[in-house]
């Protein structure tokens, strides 16, 4: 019912199950703008109808009916499987389940354990309408292969935490840009989820994956984890203005491409088993809906003009270290068509640019040296010349006397 990290890892009974959801937190989830509630269910739960199971998970349609809430049923592969449980014993489970959703109105759409045709197949045999959601991830998109049904949609899981690519890093500037990294594909993502629905008509559903983790440091004590350096730093995000700008932008972009073309989103967890929502946000509260709000990271859901410009321009590259956590580190250089070559602390360039002419400014020639006295000796000079060339033109203008002008 309940995602592992949520819990601690910790299996809760059936009683802690019943008491995990409360009539305030569907509240919260419509006032939030959530319309559909998505409960990960065994899939032998609805085999035996008088189980305590079947009876808990109708309780909780119940109550989420109330809100207003719509359900999806996710079913998964039991814990306890053995190889004793046949083909034909899973086919059967699955009819149970589809059986069930059939008849609750609050149950929108079943979701299968696997890609299997004929789980698709079982569903059928009792509910020929009834819309099925069929789990694929990244690689598997473009490998859909089932019978056409317009009832049948991809789940599509969007985990970006699952790679050494997605987790890895070893120090506060590698953290950074690892969020940059994951802010740049998330846009990306948008392309798969088009061509599905374009070209297979098969719109997408984002099942899980969507979340605010960019690693995997919730399951650090796990005997499996892979360790490269990406956990130990998380305090450093706490207060920091330059993690809850990428975070929040981070979200944004999520919320445009599961929302523009697919069927829509669910998040990874609600929140988390024995919190109450206080406290600052750590590595579990980013993959909890209620918590990633609270902290103002979560754009408003039905403003779909601001969402829409998210994917406009890539992430802000700003990774270098200089907000309020650390001492500024100096901007990078304007190298323009170059690069800055760290090693000659110069830019460098494939085609050097034309040197920039530097004006000068050159003194007269004839005016180098000169004192007062030459000054002085050329002023009486020109005054001299300027005398005998006003006589001379006196005398050729008096050269006309005693001449009448003709008419």
């Amino acid at each position: 019912f309940i995602p592992s990290f949520a819990t601690g890892g910790e299996a809760l009974t059936m009683d802690e199950v019943k008491q995990f959801y409360t009539d305030k937190d569907f509240e919260e989830m419509v006032k939030l703008g959530v319309n559909t509630i998505q409960i990960l269910v065994p899939c032998d739960a609805f085999y035996t109808s008088t189980g305590d199971m079947a009876v808990t998970i109708t309780q909780l349609l119940n109550e989420a009916a109330k809100a207003g809430l719509s359900a999806i049923i996710v079913l998964v592969e039991p814990d306890d499987t053995t190889d004793k449980v046949t083909a034909e014993v899973v086919d059967d489970h699955i009819r149970a389940a589809a059986a069930y959703a059939k008849s609750d109105p609050a149950v929108i759409a079943l979701q299968l354990p696997s890609s299997t045709p004929s789980l698709l197949s079982s569903v059928r045999s009792v509910a020929t309408k009834l819309p099925v959601l069929v789990p694929v991830n990244k690689g598997e998109l473009g490998m859909i292969s089932f019978p056409p049904d317009k009832h049948v949609f991809a789940a599509l899981d969007t985990d970006a935490t699952s790679s050494v690519a997605g987790v890895a890093s070893s120090d506060s500037v590698g953290d950074r840009m690892k969020m940059f990294y994951h802010e740049s594909i998330t846009c990306i993502d948008r392309s798969p989820i088009e061509w599905l629905s374009c070209y297979q008509d098969m719109p997408v559903y984002v099942t899980s994956g969507f979340d605010l983790a960019i690693d995997d440091c919730i399951s650090q004590n796990e005997e499996d984890f892979k360790d490269y350096g990406q956990c130990g730093r998380f305090d450093e995000t706490t207060d920091s203005g330059w993690w809850k700008r990428h975070r929040q932008s981070l979200a944004g972009r999520q919320l445009f491409t599961y929302s523009s073309k697919g069927l829509g989103w669910s998040f990874s967890a609600w929140k988390l088993y024995g919190d109450d929502g206080s406290g600052d946000i750590t590595p579990a509260k980013l993959k909890c809906l209620r918590d990633v709000a609270a902290a103002g990271l979560l754009p408003p859901m039905e403003d779909t003009n601001e969402l829409g410009t998210f994917c406009l321009n890539g992430p802000a590259n700003d990774f270098a270290m200089g907000d309020e956590t650390f001492a500024p580190t100096p901007a990078p250089v304007d190298c323009g068509f170059g690069w800055w070559n760290e090693t000659i602390g110069d830019c460098s360039y494939w085609i050097p640019p034309p040197p920039t002419p530097t004006p000068t400014k050159k003194s007269c020639p004839s005016c180098i040296g000169a004192g007062a006295r030459e000054m002085s000796l050329a002023a009486v000079a020109g005054a001299a010349v300027a005398l005998v060339l006003n006589l001379v033109v006196k005398k050729f203008m008096r050269g006309n006397d005693g001449y009448e002008v003709l008419p």
